[in-house]
């Protein structure tokens, strides 16, 4: 994790970023060689927040694309695919779209939060039957359900993404991309059924949210590419599941 004063200048400058052409402002900020060898040269740890805090912006320019595609492009601006850039600069296929998908998990991850904070509160706002419909019980137990997968989702994608940007470990990726689209897919549609025809209307923000979120999903791989993957792997190493679990869970610099 990043220090929490560079978090919040990061959220600052996010929030006045010029809404024709954000990237003059963003160079100058320095964030976008956050990782870059010429620039501050951090951790992947520190991409995590700045993820965050991207994916909760309705509709954000693709800034972590962008900061992943300059470690090998420093001149790199307004990147949409970091996978395709990584790979045109020389990055080998397999670690370019393993930090390509960590960094899609990772913003998945705050387009829920902010997605899950705007749920829980239209539904203690919107009346049935006299009350708010957050006081059913059905209701809240979906609730519950979705704050229970975007927090696995979050732990999931903040351990893909530790140690140094070439070194990032594909089994955790995956678990990582598999939990966010997972964790989309049922906070979606618990967030339309509480908001109804109102998500869909072009005022709102909530299909800002969604969309993403399903684009996110399919994007380096989807669930179902990296279920494969992971599957693969573990028979490839020949060990037991409590041993494999155990691996995942160690530090990806002392990992085997």
């Amino acid at each position: 994790m990043i220090d929490p004063l560079l978090r919040e200048q990061f959220a600052r400058t996010l929030d006045r970023l010029p809404t024709a052409d954000p990237w003059p402002a963003l160079a100058e900020s320095g964030f976008l060689d956050l990782l870059a060898p010429t620039g501050a040269g951090l951790p992947l740890d520190a991409l995590f927040d700045l993820a965050v805090e991207t994916g909760r912006r309705p509709a954000p320019p693709p800034i972590i694309e962008t900061i992943a595609a300059r470690l090998r492009s420093p001149d790199a601006m307004a990147v949409d695919d970091a996978e395709a850039s990584l790979v045109a600069s020389g990055m080998d296929a397999a670690l370019a779209r393993n930090l390509a998908a960590a960094a899609a998990a990772a913003q998945m991850t705050g387009a829920m939060q902010a997605l899950l904070e705007m749920t829980v509160d239209y539904a203690g706002l919107r009346q049935q039957f006299g009350r708010p419909i957050g006081k059913f019980q059905a209701l809240q137990q979906q609730l519950a359900v979705a704050v229970e997968e975007v927090h696995a989702a979050t732990v999931a994608a903040e351990a893909a993404l530790v140690g140094a940007p070439e070194r990032i470990d594909r089994q955790r990726v995956a678990v990582a991309k598999i939990r966010a689209g997972q964790a989309a897919q049922i906070l979606s549609a618990t967030a339309h059924a509480v908001f109804g025809a109102l998500g869909i209307s072009a005022e709102h923000a909530l299909h800002h949210y969604t969309r993403r979120l399903h684009g996110w999903r399919m994007v380096h791989g989807g669930e179902s590419w990296w279920a494969r993957e992971l599957g693969q792997s573990l028979i490839d190493r020949d060990v037991d599941f409590i041993t494999a679990i155990r691996q995942l869970s160690t530090p990806a610099e002392t990992a085997p």
